[in-house]
């Protein structure tokens, strides 16, 4: 037979008290975006044909396929050759409800063929704070014009 103690009931309605435990969380989260540059520096390689470094400040608007939305702002830089080569940047995601997604992003561009990155979340705020994770997007055909793109994209996070 269990005896009661003091100090065993004491526990036990701190136990009470505290409600469940604090657990880890998953969000798969998959969205589309716009994106828009805002300013774009590019500078040509002297005496290197078609060598390009630049880099940019854009924006844009995430619509998540569980009916949220948030804005993105994001800078990031290239070394192209011809079209082609390596790109990184961070980007933040701002939810309505203020939580924020703070990711980088690196990729390869490959001329002539739609462009893809992966992310790695370095943080967040809100629902999504001490996020971790990773994630990727791919660009999709469009009709677009003035530098705007549009992605599909996808983050694994898990929150403590």
């Amino acid at each position: 037979m269990f005896k009661q103690t003091p100090g065993a009931i004491l526990l036990f309605a701190a136990a009470c008290a505290l409600g469940p435990a604090a657990s880890a969380a998953d969000h798969a989260l998959d969205f589309k975006l716009v994106v828009k540059p805002l300013e774009v520096k590019g500078l040509e390689a002297p005496n290197v044909e078609g060598q390009v470094v630049f880099l940019n400040k854009m924006y844009g608007v995430a619509a998540f396929k569980d009916g949220r939305t948030a804005s993105k702002e994001f800078i990031f830089s290239g070394d192209y050759s011809k079209g082609s080569g390596p790109f990184l940047g961070y980007s933040t995601y701002q939810f309505e409800d203020g939580s924020t997604i703070v990711a980088r992003f690196a990729g390869t561009q490959r001329a002539g063929t739609p462009i893809h990155g992966e992310y790695t979340v370095i943080s967040g705020t809100g629902v999504y704070a001490g996020a971790k994770g990773s994630g990727s997007f791919d660009g999709m055909p469009h009709k677009f014009t003035g530098g705007v793109n549009l992605f599909s994209g996808k983050f694994a996070i898990s929150t403590p």
